[in-house]
């Protein structure tokens, strides 16, 4: 069972999508689809949020929909792609036959609020923070480092480069913000993505816009034509990589990557990506590429073959029930 808002190119499409080609049967809520940052959403997001506050013992609708459907399809195994569930439903889940509730949760553990993965009813925890790994575990949580993956079906290489533009894809906090106008101020030719901005953005991000929300092929074909992507974490996500760090590096994008500890134990710095620590770091990177594009071409083969030998969803899932085969 995979709970959980079901949008083009999420989690938990690219974890149920991998699962059914296992030959995994997967149970999820077919009312729970929606497409990533759509207004069905945000809003589903703010109304959970406001049912927690205002009432932390009240399970939500979703939660009681995954209860009744759990009953119905006894499911063994429910893997939660960040998503967040009462521990009370958890229990009753157990009670209805679903032998162990694992949770895959990629988002920063700073943004936990309550209880939620502190709750005992979890048999397993699956964070792609090394730090935050060992905290669990100081307090006896099951905890194990599992990085987020990209799905071959669709994140892998379809165009080589085209243009000399730098892709940025996702959403527009305010350290990413911050970056590309510096790399606008510098004259950098950009190309942003993510399908909408907040309202507090920086006035040069308003004034240049930013292009739809892309997914699958359509943005593996972009990151390939691209002189390179650029890929940024927000402040609080600590010593992991995101899920762009993967996909660029499967699609055969030339992945400019911000530094952290974690890199080299997926990808090779200088062989696979280019990590960088200072602006003109990124800038020298940005001029690399348009100088020496054979050289570069070696670097996005080596990234795609790193990414489809090593970081698929199928490797995570296999670990995840090696892992949990004895919950």
């Amino acid at each position: 069972m995979v709970p959980g808002p079901v949008g083009m190119d999420s989690f938990q499409e690219n974890v149920i999508h991998t699962l059914t080609r296992m030959g995994i049967e997967v149970v999820s809520d077919p009312r729970n689809r929606n497409r990533p940052g759509s207004f069905g959403k945000r809003f589903g997001s703010l109304l959970r949020a406001g049912v927690r506050k205002f009432w932390p013992d009240l399970p939500t609708r979703e939660e009681v929909r995954l209860l009744r459907m759990a009953a119905r399809t006894k499911p063994d195994f429910l893997l939660a792609p960040t998503q967040s569930i009462h521990p009370e439903i958890l229990a009753r889940l157990k009670k209805v036959g679903v032998r162990a509730c694992v949770a895959w949760w990629t988002d920063p553990p700073g943004y936990l609020k309550e209880m939620d993965l502190l709750s005992p009813e979890w048999g397993m925890l699956c964070l792609k923070d090394p730090d935050a790994v060992r905290k669990f575990r100081l307090i006896g949580v099951n905890a194990h480092l599992v990085h987020e993956a990209m799905n071959p079906t669709w994140h892998r290489p379809l165009a080589r480069q085209e243009n000399e533009t730098v892709v940025v894809a996702g959403n527009y906090y305010g350290f990413r913000q911050v970056l590309v106008a510096g790399l606008m101020e510098r004259g950098v030719p950009l190309r942003l993505y993510g399908g909408s901005l907040p309202r507090w953005s920086h006035p040069a991000i308003k004034a240049f816009g930013v292009g739809p929300y892309i997914a699958k092929e359509e943005k593996s074909r972009l990151f390939g034509k691209a002189l390179a992507c650029l890929n940024s974490t927000q402040i609080v996500e600590g010593n992991s990589l995101n899920c762009r760090a993967f996909e660029i590096s499967g699609a055969g994008g030339l992945h400019l990557m911000e530094y952290r500890p974690i890199i080299p134990e997926c990808f090779e710095p200088g062989k696979e990506v280019l990590t960088f620590e200072s602006m003109e770091e990124l800038l020298g990177h940005v001029e690399r590429a348009r100088q020496f594009p054979v050289d570069m071409q070696r670097i996005r083969d080596a990234a795609a073959k790193r990414a489809l030998a090593e970081h698929t969803y199928r490797h995570r899932l296999e670990a995840i029930f090696r892992m949990g085969r004895d919950l």
